[in-house]
């Protein structure tokens, strides 16, 4: 069960609920189904199964979230993003994700030449420079840009289209 990603949608949720105290958040460690480095499609069914696990075993709940982050390759660079899916237990689901951080050549070129996976070549990449942050993006970025910044918005961008005022296009139809 990752400690930051329930920290994350907490406090999302408690942004966009704003005048709901009642609101509890639990966490689960919900099952991904998907390699420890998704990619494209992945990281949104990681996300998808993560809250389809949790509805599973934590019945009763009004929303179920889950959170996953993985790498896509867009227009020639490889990104790091972050997908959320937020289920309500009606069996609605809604989708939201973040924008990408590129992936630095540097360990482009380490997958590369070390044949070796994404996660593979985080670690060994930790081991020799020291670890930043505990998270890629601070890695990435020397500490400057760290992943919950993704993990938020993926979760926003889900939630937004349950919280959404009456007056917005998500609530026409």
């Amino acid at each position: 069960m990752s400690k930051r990603k329930i920290e994350v949608a907490e406090k999302v949720i408690r942004q966009l609920f704003l005048d709901d105290q009642t609101i509890m958040v639990k966490g689960h460690g919900a099952v991904s189904g998907v390699p420890e480095t998704p990619y494209d499609m992945q990281t949104y069914m990681g996300a998808k199964n993560r809250a389809r696990d949790a509805k599973v075993h934590m019945p009763g709940a009004d929303y179920y979230i889950g959170l996953e982050s993985g790498l896509t390759e867009r227009y020639g660079h490889m990104y790091e993003e972050a997908w959320s899916v937020a289920l309500i237990a009606d069996g609605k689901e809604y989708a939201g994700y973040s924008s990408g951080l590129k992936v630095p050549d540097y360990v482009l070129q380490k997958m590369d030449t070390l044949k070796m996976k994404h996660n593979e070549v985080m670690a060994i990449l930790e081991q020799e420079h020291g670890k930043l942050s505990n998270d890629t993006w601070g890695n990435y970025s020397g500490g400057m840009l760290i992943r919950e910044v993704s993990l938020e918005e993926a979760v926003r961008n889900a939630l937004i289209q349950i919280v959404a005022p009456r007056i917005s296009f998500f609530k026409k139809t």
